[in-house]
């Protein structure tokens, strides 16, 4: 039994079954399976889950009695085995076959011979298997809903934005300036094998191709960190001083605090809250691998008001929970899994929280509202809801800017408000 093919089953039977986020599935998976190849493993199942869609039309055109009528398990593993046959150049498509069949008589016991006959046919058929035309969700593997989303708000550039969830994402490397260099960091990399260069975009950020990076003694001893460029772009322009008194609203698990205590060279006060009160531990974790000493991680709801906090801090981050549609590469399930009800019931959230964070700010204080959303009625029209209403009279825009999912970058949103006084 291939270990490697039983870790991802295991891995993407935990998003399909139970909702688990697939970056968390595959750390498990990868944990359990002890010794597995964690790159094979871990583009495996993120490319099956960025395929779904596709796939699914592929199995519910083959199969005689459809797709609804097929048990979670066996589809998994014909969704495992489509893939492999059209993606996964260094296995031959007989393997594919095999390893599938293989894989059912350990988790699937008495599919064997369906997925075998699916997949023969798919083997023997695939050409004659055409996307139709109006078949967007399917050609682009993303629901329907998200589509119209995004050519309703970005009309021609949607398709740009959507080949851009299908490309590969590269792996952004954030160096801890208060630890190490980055000219430093990439010989150390260039010298495990992994490809690393650094970005134009961030002084602190490294680009890279590589695997096995959080495993490494770089990560052990605090050196780099695994973060999005887009999210590093946004906390250099909030640009937290040394010294600072500084609240992250929404921290778990950390790493945007640990870039703000990085550039605050360690020195000043980052209270790193949370609604969670078990991702504190994350938190704290992140800060002790990176030597940081000036957050305080804390238990609290976001959207409920603490009046101890009002007119207390120099720079506040509302880095809101949001639909994620700006990093669909990455975490390929919010393409099959979102729904609008879900959109829509975010907002809420999202603005009762930037209404606590321009309570929390001092006069002359700064305010980052920031997601990892494209949806502008979760980004621009919180921010204008929010300055529309009379709390938020004295606030006033300095930057606001959509980052795209191009360039090594995810698509996020950020907005920094400063507030005046009465």
């Amino acid at each position: 039994m291939n270990r490697d093919w039983l870790a991802v089953f295991e891995a993407l039977k935990s998003v399909y079954a139970d909702k688990a986020y697939s970056n968390m599935a595959i750390n498990e998976a990868l944990l359990h399976h002890n010794g597995c190849k964690e790159s094979f493993v871990r583009n495996y199942a993120k490319g099956v889950l960025r395929d779904t869609i596709k796939l699914d039309y592929f199995i519910d055109s083959l199969a005689s009695r459809g797709i609804g009528k097929i048990k979670v398990r066996p589809l998994i593993i014909l969704r495992m085995g489509i893939y492999a046959i059209n993606s996964l150049g260094s296995v031959p498509e007989h393997a594919a076959v095999n390893e599938s069949v293989n894989l059912a008589r350990r988790v699937a016991r008495g599919s064997e011979g369906f997925i075998n006959g699916v997949l023969r046919s798919y083997v023997r058929n695939r050409d004659e298997l055409v996307i139709p035309g109006d078949r967007d969700d399917v050609r682009y593997s993303v629901n329907s809903a998200i589509i119209s989303l995004l050519r309703e708000q970005y009309g021609d550039e949607a398709e740009d934005i959507l080949n851009a969830f299908n490309e590969p994402s590269k792996t952004i490397i954030r160096v801890n300036r208060l630890r190490a260099g980055r000219a430093d960091v990439i010989d150390s990399l260039s010298a495990m094998g992994v490809e690393a260069e650094a970005s134009s975009e961030s002084p602190n950020a490294i680009v890279s191709s590589g695997s096995g990076i959080v495993s490494s003694d770089l990560y052990k001893a605090g050196l780099i960190s695994i973060q999005s460029l887009s999210s590093m772009i946004a906390i250099e322009a909030l640009d937290p001083k040394p010294g600072s008194k500084v609240l992250d609203m929404c921290a778990a698990p950390g790493g945007k605090s640990a870039y703000m205590a990085e550039l605050m060279d360690n020195s000043g006060s980052i209270t790193s809250c949370d609604i969670h009160e078990h991702r504190l531990k994350l938190i704290d974790k992140t800060m002790e691998r990176l030597g940081i000493g000036i957050v305080q991680s804390m238990h609290a709801d976001g959207t409920m008001h603490d009046k101890s906090m009002d007119d207390c801090f120099d720079y506040v981050l509302a880095d809101v929970p949001c639909s994620g549609l700006g990093v669909m590469a990455g975490k390929p399930e919010i393409r099959f899994s979102l729904d609008a009800d879900g959109m829509a019931g975010l907002q809420a959230v999202q603005k009762a929280i930037l209404k606590n964070a321009a309570r929390y700010a001092k006069a002359g204080g700064r305010i980052e509202y920031s997601t990892c959303t494209l949806n502008r009625d979760e980004n621009e029209r919180i921010v204008e809801s929010v300055l529309k209403e009379s709390e938020g009279s004295l606030l006033s825009i300095i930057e606001m800017k959509t980052l795209m999912p191009y360039n090594s970058k995810v698509g996020f949103f950020y907005c920094i408000l400063e507030k005046g006084s009465l």
